[in-house]
């Protein structure tokens, strides 16, 4: 068995909920070449080793599923699912436009009606330098690149966030609402 390359420095970004996209080329080229072997290395170590179909790659725990989203999840995935309302309604290609684009913080809709103001300050952002600590956040965690120009664009990882409010979409489709509900609390679970 040839020695695995970067094996420290891989363990090391993705044990701290990073992820590892095709931008880190001397830690992803030898994933998408070598994955099974990585998968198996990590394995004995409790840690499930994930290559998206959008070709990045992270660690899923046990521990990671059963622990309570954290506090910044709901202000996220409400964030998410106004930007994809407005994108559609915008009539653009949401995934395309969503994962191509760079944003103005100033520019989102976030605080442009008073529906999306309502969701957004139901989560505890109510004004623009809020809104830019979350996008922060994001970028923190690898979903997003924040540039000094007060723009952004999401990254490869943020499909795992796109892909869940997706599902959450559909469920609400299925059962005849809005995922976005006037009036109703924003439940964490569902984010």
């Amino acid at each position: 068995m040839n020695e695995l390359l970067y094996v420290k420095d891989i363990f090391d970004k993705l044990r701290q909920g990073a992820y590892i996209t095709h931008e880190q080329g001397n830690l992803h080229a030898p994933l998408t070449e070598r994955f099974e072997a990585y998968a198996d290395y990590f394995k004995p170590l409790g840690l499930d080793l994930v290559r998206h179909p959008r070709d990045f790659f992270y660690f899923r725990t046990e521990t990671a599923e059963s622990t309570p989203a954290p506090a910044s999840l709901p202000p996220i995935a409400v964030f998410c699912f106004i930007l994809i309302e407005a994108t559609a309604n915008d009539g653009r290609p949401v995934e395309e436009y969503l994962l191509t684009e760079r944003f103005s913080v100033a520019g989102l809709p976030h605080l442009t009606s008073d529906r999306f103001k309502t969701h957004m300050k139901a989560v505890g952002i109510d004004d623009e330098a809020s809104m830019r600590k979350l996008i922060k956040s994001m970028a923190r965690m690898g979903w997003a690149e924040y540039f000094p120009d007060d723009t952004f664009r999401f990254l490869r990882p943020f499909h795992r966030v796109f892909d869940k409010c997706h599902e959450i979409s559909q469920v609400a489709e299925h059962e005849h609402r809005s995922a976005l509900k006037d009036g109703e609390d924003i439940n964490p679970e569902l984010n």
